[in-house]
Order: C-alpha cells, then sequence, then structure tokens
C-alpha cells in the first residue's frame, strides 16, 4: 500500500513539473522585450514594418529595451547592401537607444517597386531577439520589362520584323497582355519589338496594350502605374502626334478624377530621340510616367481591372507610341509612401526622374 501511494505520489509530482514546463514554454510571451519606435519617448505604439522613401538618405529609430549587451545590424538580399546602420547609442533615458539607418535611393532608373530588408536587434546573451521589416517601394501586382520580346531591329527606326499581337509566340501570350481594336478599326495596331512593345502603325492605325489579369485587386483599394512612353519621330525630324490616353478597364478609377468617376486620363509622350540607332538610347529622362488609380463606392477594383494604354489622341494622323518598362503596384494607406502627393498626381514622373534628370 505504502509502494503504491508512493508511485502515485512520484507520478502526480511528475505531471506537475510537466504541465509547469508547459506553463513557461519557449512559445510562452517573455518579460524581456527589444521595441522599435519612432518617436524618443517611445509613446507611440511599437512598429511592425516600416517602408522608407524612395528618395534615400536616413532613418531614425529609436529602440526600447529592458535587457543591455544586445546589437543591431541590417540585412538584405543584394549584392551591395543599400542600407547600413550608422548610429546606435543610448539615449539620456536609461532604456532607450537611438539607431539611425543610411539607406540609397530606390533607383536611379524610376524603377519603384519594392524591395525589402530586416533590422535586426538581436541579444544572443539573452536568446533575444527583434527583426523589422523594411521596405522601399509599393509592392508587385504587374510587372514586365519586355526583355523577353525579341522581335525585329533593336533600332526604333525600322519597323522590319516586328510582330502584331495576334502572331506573339505561346510564351508571351502566356504572359498575359492583350489589345483592342481603337474606333471602327478591325484590329489593334499593337506589336512587340525586340525590347518594346510599339502601338500605332505608319498608316495611322492606331494600337492599344491592356496589362494582365491580376487577381489581388480585389484586395486593393489604391494602384500606381508606372511606365515608359515615347511618341516615334523620324531621323530627319518629321513627328507623329503625340498624345495618348491611359485608361481603367473593369474597376476602379483615376485618382486625380475620382470625384467624377472619370476613368481615362490624357497624356502626351516626349519623342524618341532621331539619331537613336538601339532601344537602350531611344528614351529620354522625361519618358517616365505615374498613372494612379483608385476604388471608389460605385466603382471598385476587382479581379477584372486591367489597365488600358492607347495611341493617338485624335483619329487623324500617323500615332506610334513606344512602351516599355509596366509595373502596377498597390499602396497601402500608413505603410507606403504618399508617391501620389510626392508625384503631384498622374504625369509625368516627378520623384526619381526629376532627380536624376
Amino acid at each position: 500500500m505504502k509502494k503504491t501511494l508512493s508511485a502515485i505520489l512520484f507520478t502526480a509530482l511528475v505531471l506537475f513539473s510537466v504541465c509547469s514546463c508547459a506553463e513557461k514554454g519557449l512559445n510562452d510571451p517573455r518579460k524581456e522585450k527589444i521595441e522599435v519606435h519612432l518617436l524618443e519617448d517611445c509613446s507611440d505604439e511599437p512598429l511592425e514594418a516600416f517602408c522608407l522613401s524612395v528618395l534615400g538618405g536616413t532613418a531614425d529609430f529609436y529602440i526600447r529595451s529592458d535587457v543591455d549587451g544586445f546589437n543591431a545590424f541590417w540585412q538584405d538580399a543584394a549584392p551591395l547592401p543599400w542600407a547600413k546602420v550608422t548610429l546606435f547609442e543610448k539615449t539620456g533615458t536609461n532604456d532607450v537607444w537611438h539607431l539611425q539607418l543610411e539607406y540609397s535611393e530606390r533607383s536611379d532608373a524610376c524603377l519603384y517597386y519594392r524591395r525589402g530588408g530586416m533590422l535586426s536587434l538581436v541579444a544572443p546573451s539573452q536568446e533575444l531577439g527583434t527583426f523589422l521589416p523594411v521596405y522601399q517601394g509599393p509592392a508587385v501586382r504587374v510587372q514586365e520589362h519586355f526583355d523577353s520580346f525579341a522581335y525585329g531591329s533593336r533600332n526604333p527606326h525600322v519597323d522590319d520584323g516586328e510582330v502584331h499581337i495576334e502572331k506573339w509566340s505561346t510564351a508571351l501570350k502566356d504572359k498575359g497582355f492583350d489589345s483592342e481594336p481603337i474606333g471602327d478599326a478591325v484590329k489593334s495596331a499593337c506589336y512587340a519589338g525586340n525590347g518594346y512593345i510599339k502601338l500605332g502603325d505608319a498608316e495611322g492605325n492606331k494600337g492599344s496594350l491592356l496589362t494582365p489579369y491580376n487577381e489581388l485587386y480585389r484586395y486593393d483599394s489604391l494602384l500606381v502605374v508606372t511606365f515608359r512612353a515615347s511618341a516615334y519621330q523620324t531621323s530627319d525630324g518629321t513627328k507623329d502626334e503625340n498624345g495618348f490616353s491611359v485608361e481603367v478597364v473593369g474597376g476602379g478609377v483615376i485618382r486625380d478624377l475620382q470625384q467624377k468617376e472619370q476613368t481615362s486620363i490624357m497624356l502626351t509622350a516626349p519623342y524618341i530621340n532621331q539619331d537613336a540607332e538601339d532601344v537602350s538610347h531611344m528614351w529620354g529622362a522625361d519618358s517616365y510616367f505615374m498613372v494612379f488609380v483608385a476604388e471608389t463606392e460605385k466603382s471598385q477594383l476587382t479581379t477584372s481591372t486591367r489597365i488600358k494604354i492607347s495611341s493617338g489622341e485624335s483619329g487623324e494622323g500617323t500615332s506610334r507610341l513606344f512602351i516599355d518598362d509596366i509595373c502596377v503596384m498597390r499602396l497601402v494607406d500608413g505603410l507606403d509612401e504618399d508617391l501620389y502627393s510626392m508625384n503631384q498626381g498622374s504625369g509625368p514622373d516627378r520623384i526619381l526622374a526629376a532627380r536624376n534628370n
């Protein structure tokens, strides 16, 4: 009887110990903390993620922690890190450190799509760490640089070999781009060149290009579309009409004109360089554009939303328009930078293009 009772007591003690260990397991919240704040007095909520300016510069963070002996360092996947910790020191408050992060401009080629890194704060002796995701630029929904489009000559003044969208290879068709006739035309003059898309032809037919569908648009409320556009001129300076339109189809409106529920905006393209003999030489610094899209109660962003770029402001004359580097990105209020205000709305890129002009 005593042996049985002893066995029962021993078993109960083991179970209690197991339960106690489970209650203080590895997944339980720890009392020690390392928090990242924007305000020096740390009165704001700890950051869970942060978005830096595409213009580059420095950002100040304030780290509150009840442990000493922790390190701060930056990590990203770029061949050369695009940010680094340049200052990390205690403030006048015992448990607060000041950290300064220096970071480079997003791109000298006016590419805004997101890149990311990690600000790591680690106390090895405490086996404690906080890892803050840091971004620069908005997240991509659709992106195409047309590098795999290799029809015809790379000289924009030579149109031999350009291929109409109906005759694209299966691989290029699978990218999801489409085209619609303009006006009374039977088909749209949309051609793949060598590293670019050309809308319109020498006979005066206009062309359009629609971006691929993306099912994630249904989760978005704001988008920004960036691309390059230049109108054609001959080597002797004879110029095509250079007006073109950008339209939201399938849901959504132009953000600048959302009070009118307007879905399209007219823009004016610069001309390609007269002496360009290669696609890489035909673009000027003024060929970058940004168009902002929003949803309204009447017109929500949907899985059917697409962006349509069309050559020609009027029905007269030739309107050949070159398009490259299309990117559609989502903008998140409270996280992403306010590119709409920085660019003063839709139109030519006034942010990175102006900076690098």
